[in-house]
């Protein structure tokens, strides 16, 4: 039986499109306070770029001339979606409701694209429900196109008697710490506040009622809105919605409501819309994947109950943590397996237990893995062409390595990247790849972003391989700078100018509102260093410093998920630039570098520091 991960999904739209204008003026109000930073939070300015789905698009939508249906979407942490359309059949009774589901939504710059929509019925709600009675039944396709964070419009192809066509729709609601306008949550040195990274927004279900499920909205004004996808008592769709009027690990929902009385499409009559009283639903969190839920329904065919949720889906550009990560500064450095080549100034890139280092100066061809797992090192196919100080990514079962110096001896070299299937063991070029230089490259939410020595980003859909140039701040110089995805955001970390001055700036971009500000200035000066995260820790390692004389920096530091300054750990046994990094479970790797400033010595040493998890 496949898991419906779109039923925990909400209905956010239509607690404001029914609970009368006073609410609806409110979601407008907070679609406009959107639109603009918000003050005393150093936000640089918007990036300058084509228009693409990101963050902030989580939410609900409609059309104003609809109202009583609309759409819960969800932008998700792996860079697909999901919508439900909640909304009521084109025929029966009036005291019947419906919702269509998609998920696997594919993401195409502005636009989203799902192909196997479908609706449900079978279960009956409460005690009775029985997963095995889930029918799954094919209903068509849906194409959402936006013009803004704010606006878009909606197509789609069904069955005989729903029909096609489209609609224009705008925003009733945004997620809180996914607005269009930037975070709201921050510490003073502008990093995510740990009250923000608490976000239990998305997709909920209980395992032993597969079919039914939960969406959790938490708004910016601090309230929940839940929406319930489930079955009345003989197995029809049925789906509720409320408010709640705080929020936080406990909350209640007193006036739950079951919307009925419209049908869908031409025949659709915002007046027909009834709102029944539901009942009364009690939400507890224990913690940030499981929890416990409690109603009593007003109505008899529904009863009373408890139900036990654990998260089914994580949004985009959210965090979630129990409780305050520290900063590890009690961990001991050792080495671990030399690399096959010593190799410096090399492409770094991490999928699951394995890292892969490619390239190296000057020019190399090497492509080396360490398996941390395994503790052990294998060797791919050299690179078609030497490269070093390139950028590379590990995605969709792929290796990217793009941009590079080169070493000028072979005419032929004019491709800006390649990929390696790890499936297949063979490399292709890749001009769609871009041609950076001396930075680094990260992965985020399903996009692979690579940063270059101006401080601009390049977004690449590594499925389509369309890309875009979101333009930097332009804060210091960024050569020899390093790239990190941390807590939702990017971080683009220190590096140099061409005349010899060395940073600790820290710039944040956030992809929700896809502004840039300030963040927390290292605690020393680096460039060419060795930067890696944890879903909970930041490092950075190594590096080198410009000026008379030249330095290899031998420190290292980190920050922690929810705080503001960086913390000092100890020092590696060598101190070294160029140098690749990577998180494994409780531990920070060094992969080779240079032990001399200004040239090429690798040693071809890993450090590893081992911390308590």
């Amino acid at each position: 039986m496949r898991r419906l991960s779109l039923l925990a999904t909400g209905l956010l739209a239509c607690c404001l499109a029914f609970e009368g204008s006073a609410c609806r003026e409110d979601a407008h109000a907070g679609a406009k306070r959107d639109r603009h930073a918000i003050p005393g939070k150093a936000i640089a300015g918007k990036a300058i770029a084509p228009l693409w789905v990101g963050p902030a698009f989580s939410g609900s939508w409609y059309t104003a001339a609809r109202n009583g249906e609309g759409f819960t979407l969800q932008v998700l942490d792996r860079g697909t979606a999901l919508v439900v359309w909640f909304t009521y059949p084109p025929d029966g009774s009036p005291a019947q409701q419906a919702w269509i589901l998609a998920q696997d939504g594919r993401i195409e710059g502005d636009r989203i694209r799902f192909e196997g929509a479908f609706t449900t019925r079978g279960p009956r709600f409460g005690a009775a429900f029985e997963p095995a009675a889930l029918q799954i039944l094919p209903w068509g396709t849906i194409e959402f196109r936006f013009l803004d964070c704010n606006r878009g419009e909606v197509s789609y192809s069904g069955p005989p008697g729903w029909g096609s066509g489209t609609r224009e729709i705008v925003r009733l609601t945004a997620l809180s710490e996914l607005e269009c306008g930037g975070k709201r949550r921050l510490t003073a040195a502008g990093s995510r506040a740990m009250d923000g990274l608490r976000s239990r927004s998305g997709s909920w279900f209980d395992p032993a009622h597969n079919g039914e499920g939960w969406q959790v909205e938490e708004l910016p004004d601090g309230r929940n809105q839940v929406y319930w996808f489930t079955y009345d008592e003989r197995g029809e769709q049925a789906w509720t919605i409320g408010v709640s009027a705080t929020g936080g690990s406990r909350f209640e929902l007193e006036n739950n409501l079951r919307p009925v009385g419209a049908r869908f499409g031409s025949s659709f009559n915002p007046a027909a819309v009834s709102l029944v009283d539901w009942g009364r639903v009690q939400f507890d969190f224990a913690g940030c994947e499981r929890g416990s839920v409690q109603w009593e329904s007003r109505l008899p065919a529904f009863g009373s109950g408890t139900l036990a949720p654990v998260r089914l889906s994580r949004l985009a550009g959210a965090a979630c943590h129990e409780v305050q990560p520290a900063v590890p500064t009690a961990g001991t450095w050792r080495k671990g397996p030399p690399m096959p080549s010593a190799q410096s100034e090399v492409a770094t890139a991490t999928a699951g237990s394995r890292t892969c280092v490619a390239g190296g100066y000057v020019a190399q061809r090497d492509v080396q893995c360490f398996d941390a797992a395994a503790s052990r090192w294998t060797t791919l196919p050299p690179l078609p062409a030497g490269r070093d100080h390139a950028a590379a990514v590990a995605i969709e079962g792929e290796l990217l390595v793009a941009g590079g110096n080169r070493d000028g001896l072979d005419p032929g070299d004019t491709v800006n990247g390649w990929r390696y299937r790890f499936a297949g063991g063979s490399w292709e070029p890749l001009a769609q790849l871009p041609d950076v230089i001396a930075s680094s490259a990260a992965v985020l939410d399903g996009f692979a972003y690579f940063a270059d020595r101006g401080g601009d980003l390049h977004q690449v859909n590594p499925v389509t391989l369309q890309s875009r140039v979101i333009r930097g701040d332009r804060a210091v110089a960024r050569d020899h700078s390093q790239l990190v995805a941390f807590q939702g955001e990017l971080w683009l970390i220190g590096g140099r100018s061409a005349l010899g001055s060395t940073y600790a700036n820290v710039s944040i971009f956030d992809p929700a509102s896809e502004t840039w500000r300030s963040g927390p200035s290292l605690g020393a000066r680096r460039s060419g260093f060795a930067a890696a995260a944890s879903p909970t820790h930041l490092f950075v390692a190594g590096g080198e410093r410009l000026g008379s004389p030249m330095t290899v920096i031998g420190s290292a530091e980190a920050i922690a998920a929810g705080e503001g300054d960086w913390t000092a750990i100890p020092s590696p046994l060598q101190a070294v630039h160029g140098v690749g990094g990577a998180v494994h479970g409780p531990a920070f790797h060094l992969y080779g570098g240079s032990g001399v400033a200004g040239v090429a010595v690798n040693t071809g040493d890993v450090q590893i520091y081992s911390f308590a998890p």
